[in-house]
């Protein structure tokens, strides 16, 4: 037996937009409920997997231009010095294209690859045409247009070219080349990496080193710097795992300048500024006030819906039910003078039913037993009210109800009660189940 009852209530906003939209598609084409929902929610999985694929596809795509972009102009930058050895060469070498910012997008990417490639095809065919004799080595180690040097491929080709310079000691460049190794050991180099360009130019230098101490002194500076690029690798990788937490969370709606700067950080060729932080951050909370009011407006609607669809009367539910609070009242047919009344505090984000009857009948023992009555009819029918609600999106958390006769039945001024006047066929049957319910 049950008398009042108060509940909590939880909003689901992506069930609850799901739902309203099967219950008008349903009424429209007069099909039933549970296929619609079925049919729509597959689509909106559909459509977010494409999404999802779509995005993941920019971000990949971004991420392999940029690191050809960042292999070809290292390869580009020891060509350069390479050719600086050759002697006539130093003052035709072609200009260097411009260094593209972390930002780019793809498209400015394309371009500049396309920039660079074209400079290191300029600066083999005038390293060729030196007709050097160690040229075509020191091409293929620092040069190689079919893979990334590695690190011990890139210190060998240094150690090359100190052996080429006559006011340096050949005698001291493996001594140099394991110094630098040894430090470049505790950067980890993902396979297929470039040497971050600050690291390879101070490796360059120990090699290239006029005396021991010197490369001592420059691998102290190399260690630092070692350091500083660990620390920025792991900020790279914290930032891209924000980006991809904000990408997943933003509204397919937000604005496609925002979507692409955090598809470059989540593919980790940009770094998560402020800005683009708080960018983010504020669509986000935009987004959230918007879904919530959305949220709110379709309870409205998936209350009054499943109330009908259980057979229950009711007029129509404002739409600001569940943002300013209010009441409903409903019943079935028969149930003479007997109502539920639903209230619904949205600062509490509590409801509360009671059953009430209009004023007017004899206060009397058999008047207290169809009091009784009608709280045990209704306490029979609510497990599937709140089982219906919680399909759609609606979920009540009972956290206090009384026996039925605890308190007495609320009698209330009739004219504060809904006309709701049935149609005579539904007053003689139950009322027909239009779409199939939980």
């Amino acid at each position: 037996m049950s008398g009042p009852i108060t509940a909590g209530f939880v909003l689901t906003e992506a069930l609850l937009s799901l739902s309203v939209r099967a219950i008008e598609e349903a009424r429209a084409m007069g099909r039933e409920y549970h296929a619609v929902l079925a049919q729509l929610a597959e689509r909106e999985a559909t459509l977010a997997a494409a999404r999802e694929g779509q995005r993941a596809a920019r971000i990949e795509r971004l991420a392999a231009m940029r690191h050809e972009v960042e292999r070809q102009q290292a390869r580009v930058s020891r060509l350069r010095a390479l050719a600086g050895e050759v002697p006539g060469l130093a003052t035709a070498l072609p200009a260097e294209p411009a260094v593209v910012t972390a930002e780019a997008d793809a498209a400015a990417l394309t371009v500049h690859l396309h920039e660079l490639e074209t400079a290191a095809v300029a600066l083999e065919a005038a390293l060729a045409g030196a007709g050097a004799a160690y040229a075509l080595q020191l091409r293929g180690v620092l040069a190689s247009s079919a893979k990334t040097p590695s690190v011990d491929d890139v210190l060998a080709a240094h150690v090359m070219q100190r052996q080429l310079r006559a006011n340096l000691a050949p005698a001291d460049a493996e001594r140099l080349r394991a110094t630098a190794a040894r430090v470049l050991a505790r950067f980890e180099l993902a396979e297929g990496a470039t040497l971050p360009p600050a690291l390879e130019a101070l490796a360059r230098e120990i090699v290239l080193a006029p005396s021991l101490e010197r490369a001592e002194a420059l691998a102290t500076e190399l260690r630092r710097v070692v350091q500083q690029e660990r620390d920025a690798q792991e900020a790279r990788a914290a930032d891209a795992a924000t980006a991809a937490k904000l990408l997943a969370a933003l509204p397919a709606d937000a604005p496609e300048p925002l979507l692409r700067a955090l598809e470059a950080v989540a593919a980790a060729t940009a770094r998560l500024d402020a800005g683009l932080r708080t960018a983010a951050e504020d669509v986000l909370d935009e987004a959230a006030v918007d879904a919530a009011r959305s949220a709110e407006t379709a309870a409205a609607t998936v209350l009054q819906e499943s109330l009908r669809d259980l057979g229950y009367e009711v007029d129509d539910i404002e739409a600001t039910l569940f943002a300013d609070g209010g009441s409903v009242h409903f019943r079935r047919a028969g149930w003479d003078n007997y109502f539920v009344r639903l209230r619904v505090a949205p600062a509490e984000r509590t409801v509360n039913f009671n059953v009430v009857r209009a004023r007017g009948d004899e206060e009397n023992a058999e008047r207290r037993r169809l009091d009784a009555l009608a709280e045990d009819r209704w306490c029979a029918e609510f497990p599937r009210l709140m089982t219906t609600l919680a399909a759609r999106g609606l979920a009540l958390d009972v956290t206090r109800r009384l026996d039925a006769g605890a308190v007495p039945v609320q009698v209330v001024d009739a004219a504060s009660l809904p006309a709701i006047a049935a149609p005579e066929a539904t007053r003689t049957q139950p009322a027909p189940q239009a779409r199939k319910l939980p």
